[in-house]
């Protein structure tokens, strides 16, 4: 429709119409009359005819080639493959910035630690003791026996380095050995694993004193000493006090602060205030005249 209404034949076909009219009329005598419906009838007519014939041509528009389609769909995917590589990007910079975020806390309160945040990349099923998998590495400047935290607390230690990854001994294995003191009562020993209790996620403080003051509640941080963790570090709290089945020895179950079965993410403290550094503990009384006494 839009072809024959739109093309020359249908214009010169009206025109000559309208012209065979106006001539009929004028032959006939009644110059009025034609006047009339040339005036009122025909130059309306001719006017709305054109406008309509021509908003059919401009309506009309003619197909694109093969080419022009095959340009048009490479451009479109070009734009697609930009638009998902920035959104990649955004997901990256979204996830390093949750987690600077969310270590942000760490830093605040602990104004001479270096802290990399790191992620979770792996977790090995015969690992018994919950052991995990960072994405950071020696080329992130991690090394050997860095304190591994969350901002709940200490959760273990880098035991392996590669260049881009790290495994972490959690605090819940036998192999950690971590000094820690009863902040409230300074009943001191040292939080390690057992296999009675880290199939749970629970540790254990060996090594203290017989008349020791502490209490189911209190909360137990690192002491310090030794210079491998920083001090005042958040480890867990006691849930019960105990005996160790082959010693005889008062133990404290320590329930910590950070689930490490479930951790996702931890930051790794590359550098603190006192790493390194040695401190011996001064013998007690007892200890001293025991010493005399062997010598």
């Amino acid at each position: 429709m839009n072809k024959v209404t739109s093309g020359k034949g249908f214009k010169v076909l009206i025109t000559t119409v309208c012209v065979l009219l106006v001539l009929a009329l004028i032959t006939a005598g009644n110059s009025t009359v034609g006047g009339i419906v040339t005036g009122y009838i025909i130059n309306p007519l001719l006017r709305v005819t054109a406008d309509f014939t021509n908003s059919a041509e401009e309506a009309v528009t003619p197909p694109k080639s093969t080419d022009e389609l095959e340009r048009e769909n490479s451009e479109l995917k070009e734009e697609n493959r930009r638009l998902n590589d920035m959104l990649v990007e955004y997901y990256d910079l979204k996830k390093e910035n949750d987690e600077l975020y969310k270590f942000y806390n760490i830093k605040k309160n602990n104004e001479d630690f270096s802290v990399i945040p790191s992620t979770v990349i792996s977790r090995d099923p015969n690992e018994n003791f919950y052991g995990f998998i960072l994405d950071k590495g020696s080329a992130d400047g991690v090394k050997l026996n860095d304190p591994v935290m969350t901002d709940n607390g200490l959760v273990g230690y880098v035991s392996e380095v590669s260049h881009k990854s790290c495994k972490v001994t959690s605090i819940v294995s036998p192999a950690a050995q971590v000094g820690a003191v009863d902040k409230k009562t300074s009943d001191e020993g040292v939080v390690t694993g057992s296999p009675e209790y880290s199939d749970r996620g629970i540790a254990v403080m060996k090594n203290i004193s017989a008349q020791n003051a502490m209490k189911s509640g209190d909360i137990v941080v690192t002491s310090g000493y030794g210079g491998m963790y920083p001090k005042n570090i958040k480890i867990g709290t006691i849930s019960k006090l105990d005996y160790d089945d082959y010693t005889g020895m008062p133990i404290a179950v320590i329930k910590p602060f950070e689930d490490v079965r479930n951790i996702t993410s931890a930051a790794i403290i590359s550098n603190f205030s006192g790493k390194g550094d040695i401190e011996v503990l001064e013998q007690s009384g007892s200890d001293k005249e025991n010493s005399k006494k062997t010598n």
